[in-house]
């Protein structure tokens, strides 16, 4: 289900967003820095701090993540249901040791989510479609100028 493209941003995005419904049905949208695919058709993430999160996946596992390439203005949807991880289980050993070896052993991690992606939807900015001749690297060259970021330039190997 993850093409190489999938993976890529996955792995580049810093902040993906988890969405999930309150007990009143209204949103909960959560920033998440930890997700990551676990195979090819879950992906996974560190509970650090998402107390509401966790509250509402225990009551209703249907979940939304959404991933998004700011500067290439595409990404991702992808729609699931979630299993909570922790304690000895494997899957939260592991996430665990992994935040811990990233990031040091002071942020906490209180569960692994564990995502069944049942489905996957590209996230395109109306520009592709409405802009004519618009292409990845343009608009790539442009959001970066209106971010004021300089892209990292290749060191030279003496």
């Amino acid at each position: 289900m993850f093409d190489d493209d999938i993976k890529s941003i996955i792995a580049q995005t810093i902040l993906c967003y988890a969405a999930t419904t309150n007990e009143d049905g209204s949103p909960n949208l959560s920033p998440k820095s930890s997700l990551r695919v676990h195979d090819d058709t879950h992906l996974m993430f560190a509970n650090m701090a998402s107390p509401g999160t966790i509250r509402n996946l225990k009551r209703d596992p249907r979940i939304e993540i959404n991933c998004v390439d700011i500067f290439g203005r595409r990404g991702y949807r992808f729609i699931g249901r979630a299993t909570l991880h922790s304690g000895d289980d494997p899957l939260f050993v592991a996430l665990k040791n992994d935040v811990a070896a990233e990031h040091s052993a002071a942020i906490p991690v209180f569960d692994a989510v564990l995502i069944e992606v049942l489905d996957v939807k590209p996230v395109i900015s109306p520009a592709y479609k409405f802009i004519e001749g618009v292409t990845e690297d343009a608009l790539r060259t442009a959001y970066l100028g209106k971010y004021g970021v300089r892209p990292v330039e290749a060191l030279a190997v003496d």
